[in-house]
């Protein structure tokens, strides 16, 4: 959707150097799953210089995918479980392409790492997940250089709202994906996604369930907080909210909660019987962290103008439904004194 590569590029360079700040670059590994590319992402993406021995790419060529895939647009569990089950981090975990992960996530986490277990969390028997904020579109379409994007992130974070599935109902595991993640041992003994669920949404869900048969599922936010920042790509708020409708033009797979097993893949799941491998980033290029520049400026200001109109549009409407529903209200109760 949208600027894709843009979005890829500034969420692997942001997570490499927020590591960095946070004293967490020796310790991360990004796994990028490239399905199905005629030309690898690898050769195409432009990274930091952080990137070199960081970022790997498994490549699932055109030939494997359209096969695997079947009538799907894109079999997210599969691709998904390509990556994990050649990861090689005490835990992985998932991550969209578009999503930033900021610098309190990994201090927060290796310092739980370090004191673990304590007697409220045990890590290594725990499936982890966090809700995402949402950086809005107006501001994420404009492709912001990486220094701009970056302290506008890190200056307005705590205004850039917390997608939970909470505020409707369900539990917290039901919201989109900030980051959900596990040790490496519960991935070999569950054998990842379930490969069956190659459509969208509800694979999260599906693993929580049947992690939760053995293990703790865990609201880890309540640790690390809402690090995560996904730059958003539905257009407007009528298309965010349907986005498990039509707004989102992929077969949906069903929620199915009752008799799940614990392990549902076959031994070779995440395409092990094919001969896939992590190859390393390697850079063409010198890169350069571009600054701020009138364009840019120009871009932001428009951006943010936008953005205002939206909530104010957003904030007349629903002041005028209050107004509305009161002035109702009111009318009837008059209708009862007078009739009454």
């Amino acid at each position: 959707m949208g600027n894709s590569r843009w979005r890829l590029e500034t969420s692997i360079n942001l997570a490499l150097l927020n590591a960095k700040k946070a004293n967490f670059l020796n310790d991360l590994e990004i796994v990028v799953s490239d399905w199905g590319s005629e030309i690898p992402l690898r050769d195409v993406l432009k990274l930091v210089p952080e990137a070199e021995g960081r970022v790997k790419f498994v490549h699932t060529t055109n030939d494997i995918a359209t096969i695997e895939q079947k009538d799907s647009k894109f079999p997210e569990v599969i691709a998904l479980n390509a990556a994990a089950r050649r990861a090689s981090g005490e835990y992985i975990g998932r991550i969209d392409n578009d999503t930033v992960v900021g610098k309190e996530f990994f201090r927060k986490f290796a310092k739980l790492h370090q004191n673990n277990p304590t007697d409220k969390l045990n890590l290594t028997d725990s499936f982890l997940f966090v809700e995402r904020r949402s950086v809005p579109y107006r501001i994420s379409r404009i492709s912001l250089p990486l220094s701009l994007i970056s302290a506008l992130i890190k200056f307005f974070k705590s205004f850039f709202k917390v997608e939970s599935a909470k505020e409707w109902g369900r539990e917290f595991w039901w919201s989109p994906v900030g980051i959900m993640m596990f040790h490496r041992d519960i991935w070999q003994s569950t054998q990842g996604y379930d490969e069956k669920l190659i459509y969208w949404g509800w694979m999260e869900g599906d693993l929580a369930l049947r992690l939760g048969q053995k293990h703790q599922v865990v609201e880890f936010s309540k640790y690390v907080g809402h690090d995560f920042y996904h730059l958003e790509h539905y257009s407007n708020l009528v298309e965010y909210k349907d986005r498990n409708g039509t707004a989102t033009a992929r077969k949906k797979n069903p929620v199915i909660m009752d008799n799940l097993n614990y392990k549902t893949n076959e031994p070779n799941w995440g395409l092990f019987d094919h001969d896939l491998r992590a190859h390393s980033y390697e850079p063409k290029d010198e890169f350069k962290v571009s600054g701020m520049s009138i364009l840019s400026g120009l871009k932001l200001l428009w951006g943010c103008g936008l953005l205002t109109f939206d909530f104010l549009t957003a904030f007349i409407s629903d002041s005028k439904n209050l107004l509305w529903s009161s002035f109702r209200i009111f009318i009837g109760k008059i209708r009862q004194k007078v009739l009454g």
